[in-house]
């Protein structure tokens, strides 16, 4: 261990940018890559609206397409009333684009046997309940899903999730591919902004622990 290394990073990192944790590659798409909350309301019966923050700032958008990382722990909760949010297979059809799919069918079996299973763990019936979705996708995990309505003629209540394998080396947080100073300064955004992406002990909370393994991780360096 080099606790030292640690602190005089710390100095430096003061003045570095965070990284984004969540991007926008495309109109209505966005790469969220830390475990987030996402609340769920709607319009009508016509379309979701997920709202969540990270330390990229506060988000909010209809039907979003959401690309998310395996390995991250994201919660879907239902904030409104009526409408049970599903998440599904890639058996369920859908058509249109990102930010704009509709669910073809509206035979409520077909939804039931597309829905992840146990359903219950995978369908977050809305407030007044406090029921949730909480999902760690694993790398196997990677590929495409759909969330939609339970209903069966809400069919435009319907987006795309996109499962990422991501990155196997913990200590690479800039993304870079290699381990750099860059990526010491970026654990330090994260940890002092309170920010559990540098939970590297995962305990919950942010101590001097978190230091020790994520320079751990840094001196055995990415696979």
């Amino acid at each position: 261990m080099h606790p030292k290394t640690i602190i005089a990073v710390g100095v430096a990192a003061l003045a570095a940018p965070a990284l984004a944790q969540t991007t926008q590659p495309e109109p209505n798409v966005f790469r969220v890559e830390s475990g987030v909350e996402f609340s769920i309301t709607h319009i009508g019966a016509s379309d979701y609206v997920l709202a969540w923050e990270d330390s990229s700032g506060e988000f909010s958008s209809v039907d979003p397409t959401l690309v998310l990382t395996a390995g991250e722990t994201y919660i879907f909760r239902r904030a409104s009333s009526s409408h049970p949010f599903a998440i599904t297979d890639d058996t369920l059809e859908v058509e249109g684009s990102d930010g704009s799919f509709d669910r073809v069918t509206t035979d409520e079996s077909v939804i039931e046997d597309a829905t992840l299973k146990p359903i219950e763990a995978f369908t977050a019936d809305p407030a007044p309940t406090d029921d949730f979705i909480e999902w760690t996708p694993s790398a196997d995990d990677a590929g495409t899903y759909y969330y939609t309505c339970t209903i069966a003629f809400h069919t435009g209540m319907t987006g795309a999730i996109r499962v990422e394998a991501g990155s196997t080396c913990r200590a690479n947080l800039d993304g870079d591919g290699v381990l750099t100073l860059f990526d010491f300064l970026e654990f330090q955004n994260l940890f002092d902004s309170g920010d559990l992406a540098a939970d590297f002990d995962g305990d919950g909370v942010l101590t001097l622990f978190d230091f020790l393994e994520f320079q751990n991780e840094f001196d055995a360096g990415c696979p």
